[in-house]
C-alpha cells in the first residue's frame, strides 16, 4: 500500500513540478518572477531564443499530461513526441534569426542535410510527433486533415465560425437521467452543428398530463361480476442507472483495441437500466472473431467484471456491453402504465421488461403460446413469473382466465391460493402433479370436441360464437410450473409425454404453459420440449454449456443476474436481451387481496352458484388410480406379461413390474392384486416378500385367464 501510494505520489509531484515550471517561466516573462523570475527569463533567452515561449507552453502541457495519464508506454510516447515539436520549434526560430544557443547547435545540420533537407527533416519529425501526440496512425491522420478542411469549408459557407464546426459525436440515447451522460450530453447541446445528432433522453420528453389520472387497463367485453384491480395497486417508482464516465470509457475502449491493431469508431452509445452499450463500427478488413477473442482485456482495462460483445440487429456495427455502475430497477408498475399494454387487443399481453436502450418489451402469450425459462437462484426467474402473473391480474376476470400452478417448492406459488381465478389448489405435491397434467390433457381433448361441434378453428373464434348466442365462454388456462427439474427426476416420461402432448396441441385450445427451471441440463429441458417451446427465456446460467441448451448459443452466462435476461422466440429474429420487471412482495400481496375480497363478496352476494368452484386434487387422484384400475384388468397381454415375469423370477413386487413394464405405481400394483386374486403370488407380509404360489410347470394353466 506504502509504495502504491509513494507511486501516485512521485507521479502527481512531477506533473505539478512541470506545470510550475511552465506556467511560472511565462510569468517571469512578464516580469512578475522576481530574481529567480528574472535570471529564469535571462537563461532561457540565450538558449531558447523565441521558443522560450512555446517551450514554457510545451513544458506546462506536458506536466498536465503526466497527471492525468497512467500508462507508462503513453507517458513514453508523449514525452518523444514533446522532444520533437521542440527540436522543431528551435530550428524554425534559428532560421528566423532568434533560436538562441540550442538553436544555433541544431541548425549545424544544415551544412551535412542542407536547408531543403534540414526542413524536409523537420516536417517529418512534425508528422512523427503529431501520430504519438493523438495516437493515431498516418492514414488516420490524413483523413482527419482532409475532414477539417470540409469542416472550415462548410462552416464559412454557412456563414459560422470555425470553432462550432465541429465533428460527429457519437449518438447517446439515455435511460432516464444518467449522471454519466450528462457532461456529455451538455458539450453536444452547446455546439450549434447541423450535422451533429441529437442527444435523446428516454421517458424525458413523453408528455406528461397536467393532473393525475387513474390509468385503466382494456376490459374485456363481456358481463362478469368482478372489477379489475386499479393500477395504483402497484408501487410507482423511478430510478436511475449510473453509467460511470462515458468519455473515459471510449477512450480506453479505443487504446486497447488500437494497441491490437483493431481501429474502430463509436458512433452510438446507449445506457440502459442495466448496461451501457457502446455501438462500434470496425474498419474495413477486421474480423468480428477478431474482437470478440479481446472480451477478457476490454474488461480488464474498463474494469468491468464482464462484459458481453453482440452484434446491434439492423445495424453495421458491435455493442460492446458494459455494466453500469448502479443499475436501475425495472418496475412493474412503469411498464403497464405504457399505451402498449393498456391498449392492447389481447388479454394475456405480458410485460416482458425493458430492452438495452430503455424500451419497453412485450409479448403476447396467446401466440407465443408457450414459455420456457431458466435461471439459476438468484437470477430473478421467479421474480419474472410473479411478474407476468401479476400482469396477468390485471386484466383478466375468472371469467376470461384460470390458472393452474404446480410449485414443488411450495413456497413461491401458494401465496395465490385464495385467488377465484384457480381451477385447483396449487400443487404441492410431485405425485399429484402428473394427475393434474392427466386432467388437462382430458380438458384440451374435451374442449377440441366442442369447437369441432361448432366449426370453430380456435377458442377466440368459439368465443365469439358463445357471445352472439348468449352462452357462457370458455376461459383460457394458464399452467404454472416453477421448478420443473423436481418432477422430470421423478416422473420423466410421464411429465414429458404430457409436456409434449399439451404443447404440441393446446394452443387451440386456449390453453397455455409457463415452464421453469433453475437446472437446465438436457435431461430436464430434453429436445422434444425445445422443438415445442420455442420461446424460451434464460436468466443468468452457472455455464455456457447450460446457456445453450436453453438457448442454443452461449451468453446466459456473462449475464448479471437480478433480472438481466436473454430471450429467443418466434415473433422476433435473433436473440434479444431485456431488464425483467419487478413487482415487490407488498404490491402482490394487494392484488391478491383485492381479488379475494371481490371473490367473498361475489359468494355472500350472487350465491354459491356465481362463484367459480374449483376441482378437488383428491378426486382427481382417485379418478386417475380408477382408470388406471379398469384399463390393467381388461388388458390381458399385460397381465400375461406380469404373469410370465413373475413366474421366471420367483419374485412379485411392485417395484419390479414398474420397471419390466414400464408402467407406473398405481397400474403395477393393481396388476399385483389381480395376481393375488388368482391365487398366482401370496399375500403382502410386512417387509418379507410374496410368495410365488404357481411353479414354472404350471404357466399354461388356467389361471391366466382373466
Amino acid at each position: 500500500m506504502k509504495k502504491a501510494f509513494s507511486h501516485y505520489l512521485a507521479r502527481d509531484l512531477v506533473g505539478l513540478l512541470l506545470v510550475f515550471l511552465g506556467v511560472f517561466t511565462i510569468v517571469a516573462e512578464l516580469g512578475a518572477g522576481g530574481t529567480i523570475g528574472h535570471s529564469l527569463s535571462l537563461l532561457s533567452t540565450e538558449l531558447l531564443g523565441l521558443a522560450k515561449y512555446l517551450a514554457a507552453a510545451l513544458t506546462g502541457f506536458l506536466g498536465i499530461l503526466t497527471i492525468i495519464e497512467r500508462e507508462l508506454k503513453r507517458k513514453i510516447e508523449l514525452v518523444l513526441a514533446a522532444f520533437l515539436l521542440f527540436f522543431n520549434l528551435t530550428v524554425y526560430t534559428q532560421l528566423l534569426g532568434h533560436g538562441g544557443v540550442l538553436g544555433a547547435k541544431f541548425l549545424t545540420l544544415q551544412t551535412t542535410l542542407g536547408l531543403s533537407g534540414l526542413l524536409l527533416l523537420t516536417v517529418v519529425l512534425d508528422v512523427i510527433a503529431l501520430c504519438l501526440l493523438f495516437a493515431k496512425s498516418l492514414s488516420d491522420l490524413v483523413a482527419a486533415f482532409r475532414a477539417l478542411l470540409v469542416m472550415i469549408a462548410t462552416g464559412f459557407r454557412r456563414g459560422k465560425p470555425f470553432g462550432l464546426a465541429q465533428g460527429k459525436q457519437p449518438e447517446v440515447k439515455v435511460l432516464g437521467q444518467d449522471r454519466g451522460a450528462e457532461k456529455l450530453k451538455t458539450e453536444k447541446d452547446g455546439a450549434e452543428d447541423d450535422g451533429e445528432p441529437e442527444v435523446s433522453s428516454f421517458g424525458k420528453n413523453k408528455d406528461k398530463k397536467t393532473k393525475e389520472e387513474e390509468i385503466k387497463v382494456k376490459r374485456p367485453r363481456l358481463k362478469s361480476h368482478y372489477a379489475l384491480p386499479p393500477i395504483s395497486l402497484l408501487e410507482k417508482k423511478d430510478e436511475v442507472p449510473e453509467s460511470g464516465d462515458i468519455r473515459t470509457n471510449v477512450q480506453i475502449i479505443k487504446r486497447t483495441l488500437s494497441t491490437f491493431g483493431i481501429s474502430i469508431e463509436v458512433e452510438t452509445i446507449t445506457i440502459g437500466p442495466t448496461i451501457t452499450r457502446y455501438g462500434v463500427k470496425l474498419a474495413e478488413g477486421v474480423k468480428l472473431a477478431k474482437l470478440l477473442a479481446l472480451q477478457n482485456d476490454l474488461a480488464l482495462n474498463l474494469a468491468a467484471g464482464m462484459i458481453r460483445i453482440e452484434p446491434i440487429a439492423g445495424k453495421s456495427l458491435v455493442g460492446i456491453e458494459v455494466l453500469n455502475r448502479k443499475v436501475a430497477k425495472v418496475r412493474l408498475r412503469n411498464l403497464v402504465e405504457e399505451p402498449a399494454f393498456s391498449e392492447a387487443e389481447s388479454l394475456l399481453e405480458i410485460p416482458m421488461g425493458r430492452q438495452i436502450a430503455g424500451e419497453p418489451f412485450y409479448s403476447d402469450l396467446a401466440l407465443m403460446p408457450h414459455m420456457l425459462i431458466a435461471g439459476t437462484t438468484g437470477s430473478g426467474k421467479s421474480m419474472f413469473i410473479h411478474s407476468i402473473i401479476t400482469a396477468l391480474l390485471l386484466r383478466n376476470t375468472p371469467e376470461t382466465l384460470n390458472f393452474i400452478m404446480i410449485d414443488p417448492k411450495r413456497v413461491e406459488l401458494v401465496r395465490y391460493e385464495d385467488l377465484p381465478h384457480l381451477v385447483m389448489d396449487p400443487v404441492l405435491d410431485t405425485k399429484k402433479a402428473i394427475a393434474v397434467m392427466q386432467w388437462l390433457i382430458r380438458e384440451m381433448e374435451e374442449r377440441f370436441l366442442v369447437l369441432q361441434q361448432h366449426r370453430a378453428r380456435d377458442l377466440d373464434s368459439y368465443n365469439k360464437l358463445a357471445l352472439k348466442e348468449g352462452k357462457p365462454i370458455l376461459p383460457r388456462i394458464v399452467l404454472f410450473i416453477d421448478e420443473m427439474a423436481d418432477l422430470m427426476l421423478t416422473h420423466g416420461a410421464s411429465l414429458e409425454a404430457s409436456i409434449v402432448r399439451l404443447t404440441q396441441m393446446a394452443r387451440a385450445t386456449g390453453i397455455h404453459l409457463v415452464l421453469a427451471t433453475q437446472r437446465p441440463s438436457v435431461d430436464v429441458v430434453t429436445g422434444l420440449i425445445k422443438a415445442n417451446v420455442p420461446n424460451r427465456i434464460c436468466f443468468k446460467v452457472a455455464s455456457q454449456i447450460d446457456s445453450r441448451t436453453v438457448l442454443d448459443f452461449a451468453g446466459a452466462e456473462k449475464l448479471v443476474g437480478l433480472g438481466d435476461a436473454l430471450t429467443v422466440g418466434t415473433r422476433f429474429g435473433g436473440a434479444r436481451r431485456f431488464q425483467a420487471p419487478l413487482a415487490g412482495e407488498a404490491e402482490i400481496n394487494r392484488i391478491v387481496q383485492f381479488w379475494q375480497n371481490q371473490a367473498e363478496e361475489v359468494e355472500e352476494k350472487k350465491g354459491e352458484a356465481a362463484a367459480p368452484r374449483r376441482i378437488s386434487l383428491e378426486q382427481l387422484v382417485h379418478q386417475r388410480s380408477d382408470t388406471e384400475v379398469d384399463g390393467d384388468e381388461g388388458d390381458d397381454e399385460l397381465f400375461r406379461q406380469a404373469y410370465r415375469i413373475v413366474v421366471d423370477t420367483g419374485k412379485a413386487s411392485t417395484s419390479l413390474l414398474q420397471r419390466k413394464l414400464r408402467i407406473g405405481y398405481g397400474r403395477a400394483a393393481r396388476l399385483l392384486d389381480v395376481l393375488e386374486d388368482k391365487g398366482i403370488v401370496g399375500p403382502a407380509d410386512g417387509s418379507k416378500p410374496r410368495q410365488i404360489l404357481v411353479d414354472r410347470d404350471d404357466a399354461g394353466s388356467d389361471k391366466l385367464e382373466p
